[in-house]
C-alpha cells in the first residue's frame, strides 16, 4: 500500500535524521514522562428499577508515556489496560468482542483472557513519532487528529469520530496516519494527513485554519473513507460574550461526482458561562445520511464511537442537545444535559455529580435514560448508572 511505503519511508528519514540532531550536543535534554490513571466503575443497566438489572464492574488502568528524544523529537505511547467483570458480556450480543474492535492500520487492541463472566483488555491508542523544527511538523503514527470544534456532533472530524455518550474514554479515538503540518505565522495553520484503516480504506485531506475578525475559520478538503470527495469548512469565536461554533462538510460518492447524491452533515453550538460559574452548552445537529443503524448508533456495545463517522455522527436528520454545569461547592459540581432527535423520536438524559475527594482523586456519579419511541428502534427505554472512583497520577 501507497500508505504503508509512506509511513515506513517517514520512519527511515527519522532514524537518518536522528544521529545528526544527537550531534549537535542535546544529549542533555532526554526525558522521559509517565502519568496516567487507575478507575474502577460499576455500571448497571435496567428498563424498570424493578424489574432485572445487568451488571458489570470495569477497572481500567491508562499509561501516557513521553519521551523527548531532542529539541526535534518526541516519542508518545499510551497504553489502556481494562478488566471487565459482570453480566453484560452474555446478556449483550458482541460486547466482549467489541473491547478489542481496532479500525487502525494495525491492530493495536487485543482480549488477552476472554470468559464468559470477565476478560482482560489491553490497547494501544496512542503509538506516534513527532518531528519538529521552525514552521515545520511532522507526525507518524497512531494519534489523535482532532479537526472537530463543537462540543457534541463534529462533521469536520473525518479521522476520528467519538460517541459523547462515551464518557469514559476521555482521550478519544486514535488514527494510523501520516500527519505533516506548517505554520505560517502565529494565527494561522497548513495541514494535510493521510490516514490508512485496516480494510484499505483512504481517508486524505488538507486543512487550513486562519484567525480573521476575532473568529478562527478553517477548510477542509480531500477524500473520505477511499471512495467519498469531502469538502467542509468551520468556525469558532464568540457571541453576546458566549463561544459560538460551527461545523458542515458535504460528502460526495467519487463514482458519482457529477450528480446531487452527495450528504450534508452541519452542527451549530453556543456556550456562555455566568459570574456565579453556571455554565450553559447548546447545540443542533443536521445529519443528511438516512440509512443509519439505530442499533449500533445508540446501542450499548463498548467501543461504540466505531459506530459513528463524520458522515454519519448521529441518528438522521435533526438532533439537538442542552446541557447545564454548576459547581454546588468547590468540591462539588453537577451536570444535566440531554439529546433528542424529533423524526427517531429519542430521548436521552444524563445527569451527573462529580466529588472532589483530593487532588488527584475524585467520584463520580452518573445516570444515562434513553427513552425510543420511533419505528424500528432496538429499545424502548432503558436506564444506565454508573458509579466511578478516579486516581490521577
Amino acid at each position: 500500500m501507497k500508505v504503508l511505503r509512506c509511513i515506513l519511508l517517514s520512519f527511515i528519514l527519522a532514524i537518518l535524521v536522528i544521529p545528526d540532531v544527537f550531534s549537535q550536543d542535546t544529549l542533555k535534554q532526554h526525558a522521559w514522562t509517565v502519568n496516567g490513571y487507575l478507575k474502577d466503575m460499576e455500571n448497571v443497566i435496567f428498563t424498570r428499577i424493578d424489574k432485572q438489572w445487568i451488571s458489570g464492574n470495569l477497572i481500567h488502568n491508562r499509561l501516557n508515556f513521553n519521551w523527548t528524544i531532542s529539541p526535534s523529537f518526541r516519542f508518545v505511547a499510551g497504553l489502556r489496560t481494562r478488566i471487565f467483570i459482570g453480566d453484560m458480556l452474555t446478556s449483550i450480543p458482541g460486547y466482549g468482542a467489541s473491547f478489542e474492535a481496532d479500525e487502525g492500520l494495525v491492530k493495536l487492541s487485543w482480549n488477552l483472557v476472554s470468559q464468559t463472566s470477565y476478560l482482560l483488555n489491553t490497547s494501544l491508542d496512542r503509538f506516534w513519532l513527532d518531528y519538529s523544527r521552525g514552521k515545520f511538523q511532522v507526525t507518524v503514527g497512531r494519534q489523535r487528529i482532532n479537526w472537530g470544534l463543537n462540543f457534541v456532533w463534529n462533521p469536520n472530524d473525518i479521522f476520528n469520530t467519538y460517541s459523547y455518550l462515551d464518557f469514559d474514554y476521555e482521550e478519544k479515538p486514535g488514527s494510523d496516519a501520516v500527519r505533516l503540518q506548517i505554520y505560517p505565522n502565529s494565527t494561522s495553520r497548513a495541514e494535510l494527513t493521510v490516514k490508512a484503516s485496516r480494510d484499505a480504506r483512504i481517508t486524505a485531506a488538507g486543512l487550513y485554519r486562519m484567525n480573521k475578525l476575532g473568529y478562527d475559520f478553517q477548510f477542509l478538503g480531500g477524500i473520505f473513507d477511499g471512495n467519498m470527495i469531502v469538502a467542509g469548512a468551520g468556525w469558532a469565536g464568540q457571541v453576546l460574550k458566549g463561544g459560538f461554533t460551527g461545523e458542515l462538510s458535504y460528502f460526495q460518492p467519487v463514482s458519482k461526482s457529477m450528480d446531487s447524491t452527495g450528504i450534508l452533515v452541519a452542527a451549530v453550538g453556543y456556550s456562555y458561562t455566568f459570574r456565579n460559574s453556571l455554565a450553559l452548552q447548546f447545540e443542533a445537529l443536521y445529519n443528511g445520511q438516512q440509512h443509519t443503524d439505530l442499533t449500533s448508533i445508540i446501542g450499548f456495545s463498548e467501543n461504540s464511537s466505531n459506530a459513528l463517522s463524520a458522515k454519519n455522527p448521529f441518528l438522521p436528520d435533526f438532533s439537538f442537545f442542552g446541557g447545564i454545569t454548576y459547581p454546588f461547592h468547590p468540591l462539588l459540581t453537577g451536570s444535566l444535559s440531554g439529546i433528542y432527535n424529533p423524526v427517531a423520536r429519542v430521548y436521552i438524559v444524563i445527569p451527573s455529580l462529580t466529588l472532589s475527594i483530593t487532588n488527584n482523586i475524585d467520584l463520580m456519579l452518573l445516570g444515562q435514560v434513553f427513552e425510543a419511541y420511533g419505528p424500528g428502534m432496538p429499545f424502548t427505554n432503558e436506564n444506565l448508572v454508573f458509579l466511578r472512583l478516579k486516581w490521577n497520577f
